[in-house]
């Protein structure tokens, strides 16, 4: 027996030391901080002073040296990042993680964005293509180091290929993908059609065509041709964070004449996928001729919001309607041929090797285009072949040239030619600047649409030429205003014109509440001569009054309590301010109504799947006009599945005890002690390992929360599961033209993707209660760890 307690005994500290001498192990992958080192590729010394929380500011003697520098420390921080992104852009994920992934890799080869971006190079400015060529290097420089590697790289036993322009340059694509186009919305409009006819269909999603359904019949676009492509939409937004109903953003800039300094305040929040690591890094970033600090994506060496010495900008999502879907005709004699205006055509077809991890052999895959764009049906398991016209796998795109310039701006003149040459996704730009002007332009390549049958809200036939582009929305024309008369500028998604504008921008909104309560408090806090501060644009961004209560609750508190319970929360409900605090019990019995309702209405008429890709598409304005006229809508409240014929009171009164029935099941019977944050988590996915059970409590982070999806604080819940938040405000900051230093900004998580880092996480308690980091502005300014990059 001691002989067994002394194996036992060594075999337990061999154990320790084992662990502890891993977990040494991998902590040598975390970034050196201080000291120098020497590297090829810098034409002069860098210094890169990190802050306390890990903010690099970067100052350098070229601008070359500078966006070097800045490849360097996002790759000691976030280089599994970088990885991951571009391996998404190239469709190239089942090179690690098997099978799994296989049906991704053939939908982003298919789409083509990696093929996409390679065209963007040779219409680069010389000044952008050296930026992106320094911070490649940069990059490559600290690869080239040997470093211990981050842990993902060691689990799933990958190595780093050399970084190159084209791997930086997709991610601009996938962005763009992220934030602009509506072509599932075509999808649901068919399949909504298809279920339930073309009135029924437009009252859910208003404004449809009179004649959309007389464009294709069934034959011609089929329910299934649908479902497999919502399908694989709903896979890239539920696995890789990008798309969905809650990609927006805040915005708004507010002159000096309702300001406490007299010269203007900008504030923004980006409204994007939640993850870990953020999707942003914050930097500072001076060289010869550029000086900006803001929010950079990793993988791209400019910054999309932020300020420089002269001017500050920031953007929303305009949410145009810059994508297509057409239905082709395929040869029968030859299926890579395709009908134009009674002609047989070849397609475009590049052969893809698909690598897939533990295979012998590539699986070759053929991406096959017609004039339209990628065959996206090839994907699915349909016969309708369903091309994609989107305007961002155009070739020659000049976005980044127009953000570059942005970047150089010194005031609105620059900031508005600049915008020029502006592509995708099309942006609400607001700008401020130190002579204190403000203004908005929105810019892009917005398509006109010619033939009056075709306005892009369902998919086309694409064997004739009908249904073509015609052009472009002039940017003369575009939406802009400068120094406007009220004082102030807001977005939030929210309708950019009236219904009297020439041109067709986007068949879909974001309904106006954030835009409306953004408006009202500004108005409020610069009323009866008083003036706007930084800190009141704090309590701004922190809002969670919840302006579309105010079009619901009342309708939902008419109905006649059943049984004490109902009472109690009817009694709730009816003493809340609409505030959706994480603290309390009301929005959490409303949230869970309302969800129920929604169900309830819809749920026996969209049967399968169809429910749930309408619920997480489309917003609730429909269920307002419901409540406010329910007569009129008795059809949607009858359950067909059910006898007797139900009212809108049944129906409502049923939902609320499908609602508090989840919520007891959730957080027990005391009603008293429910709390909307005890199921309201922000949660924050890793690629890959929220996947891996094992693996998932180590890199995977949540919060609780208040918020919903229309407070300007926003926080929305996924329909599918439910009641957990992935859209985030993945940024926030306010620029103070008066006093750049008095400038805030903060993003989600932390500025390292090491999890090992203390910076991994230490941003999330701070982000959720709309606290800030300083966004400290010049050398004599940040105080920090020193490490000097010096040339070899």
């Amino acid at each position: 027996m001691k002989w067994i307690g002394r194996i036992l005994l060594t075999l337990v500290i061999l154990l320790v030391v084992g662990v502890l001498g891993g977990w040494l192990y991998l902590r040598t992958s975390l970034p050196k901080t201080s000291g120098s080192v020497q590297l090829s590729g810098l034409d002069g010394p860098v210094e890169v002073v990190r802050d306390k929380d890990g903010v690099p500011h970067i100052f350098a003697s070229t601008d070359k040296d500078a966006f070097f520098a800045l490849g360097y420390v996002q790759a000691q921080d976030r280089m599994w990042q970088l990885e991951f992104q571009r391996r998404i852009g190239a469709g190239r994920l089942s090179e690690i993680l098997g099978e799994a992934t296989l049906d991704t890799d053939k939908f982003l080869r298919t789409l083509g964005a990696y093929r996409a971006a390679e065209t963007v190079w040779p219409v680069l400015d010389p000044e952008v293509q050296t930026a992106f060529t320094a911070y490649a290097a940069g990059v490559n420089a600290w690869i080239d180091e040997g470093h211990t590697l981050p842990p993902e790289f060691l689990i799933l036993g990958v190595k780093p290929e050399p970084w190159t322009v084209t791997d930086s340059l997709v991610w601009a694509k996938m962005m763009s993908w992220d934030l602009g186009g509506d072509y599932d919305m075509e999808l649901l409009r068919a399949r909504l059609t298809l279920a339930l006819g073309p009135e029924r269909a437009a009252e859910i999603l208003p404004a449809y065509p009179e004649n959309g359904i007389t464009i294709l019949d069934e034959s011609e676009f089929s329910a299934s041709a649908a479902d497999g492509l919502l399908k694989m939409d709903s896979m890239l937004q539920e696995d890789f964070q990008l798309r969905g109903l809650d990609v927006g953003s805040n915005n708004w800039v507010i002159a000096g004449s309702r300001t406490d300094t007299g010269l203007p305040i900008l504030a923004n929040d980006m409204h994007l996928g939640a993850r870990i690591p953020s999707i942003w890094y914050l930097a500072e970033i001076q060289g010869d001729k550029l000086h900006i600090t803001g929010v950079t994506f990793p993988g791209l060496p400019l910054m999309p919001s932020g300020h420089n010495e002269d001017i500050a900008w920031a953007l929303t999502n305009v949410g145009p309607d810059v994508q297509d879907l057409y239905i082709e005709r395929i040869n029968p004699a030859n299926p890579n041929q395709y009908e134009v205006d009674g002609e047989w055509v070849d397609m475009e077809i590049v052969e893809e090797l698909i690598t897939v991890k533990g295979e012998d052999e590539p699986i070759r895959w053929a991406a096959r285009s017609t004039r339209h764009g990628p065959l996206i049906s090839d994907v699915s398991e349909t016969a309708t072949p369903v091309a994609l016209r989107w305007v961002s796998l155009d070739p020659g795109d000049t976005t980044i040239n127009a953000f570059a310039r942005v970047n150089y701006a010194s005031n609105f003149e620059e900031f508005v030619d600049a915008l020029k040459e502006y592509v995708a996704p099309s942006q609400n730009f607001i700008y401020a600047d130190k002579e204190g002007n403000i203004g908005y332009q929105v810019p892009g390549k917005i398509p006109i649409r010619a033939n009056p049958d075709h306005n892009g809200m369902f998919p086309v036939p694409g064997w004739n030429s009908e249904y073509e582009w015609a052009g472009w929305i002039p940017f003369d024309e575009l939406p802009g205003t400068y120094n406007p008369e009220k004082g102030y500028i807001a977005t939030a998604n929210n309708k950019v014109v009236g219904d009297d504008y020439p041109y067709l921008i986007s068949n879909t909104w974001a309904p106006p509440y954030r835009e409306e309560r953004i408006s009202q408090l500004i108005e409020e806090l610069s009323s009866n001569g008083e003036t706007i501060s930084v800190d009141d644009v704090k309590r701004i961004q922190a809002d969670q009054a919840s302006a579309q209560t105010q079009d619901l609750l009342p309708y939902l508190l008419t109905v006649e309590p059943a049984d004490e319970r109902q009472a109690q929360a009817l009694e709730i409900l009816r003493a809340w301010d609409g505030v959706s605090s994480m603290d309390a019990a009301a929005p959490a019995i409303y949230q869970a109504w309302f969800t129920a309702l929604g169900r309830a209405l819809f749920e026996d008429d969209l049967r399968g799947d169809l429910y749930d890709e309408m619920a997480s598409r489309t917003h609730s304005i429909f269920l307002a006009e419901i409540a406010a006229n329910p007569d009129a809508n008795g059809h949607w409240c009858d359950n067909v599945l059910t006898t007797p014929i139900d009212s809108c009171a049944d129906t409502a009164s049923e939902a609320l005890d499908a609602a508090l029935d989840d919520l007891t099941e959730r957080m027990g019977e005391n009603m008293e002690k429910w709390r909307w944050g005890d199921v309201h988590r922000t949660q924050y996915p890793h690629n890959p390992f929220s996947e891996v059970p094992l693996l998932k409590p180590i890199f995977h982070r949540s919060i609780e929360n208040g918020g919903d999806g229309y407070t300007v604080d926003v926080a929305p819940v996924r329909q599918t599961d439910l009641y957990n938040q992935y859209h985030v405000p993945s940024q926030r900051h306010i620029i103070d033209m008066s006093d750049l230093n008095n400038s805030l900004f903060i993003h989600t998580t932390g500025q390292s993707g090491n999890v090992l880092s203390k910076h991994y996480d230490d941003l999330i308690e701070r982000h959720r209660n709309v606290e800030y980091l300083p966004m400290t502005w010049g050398r004599e300014n940040v105080d920090g760890d020193v490490l000097t990059l010096e040339p070899r």
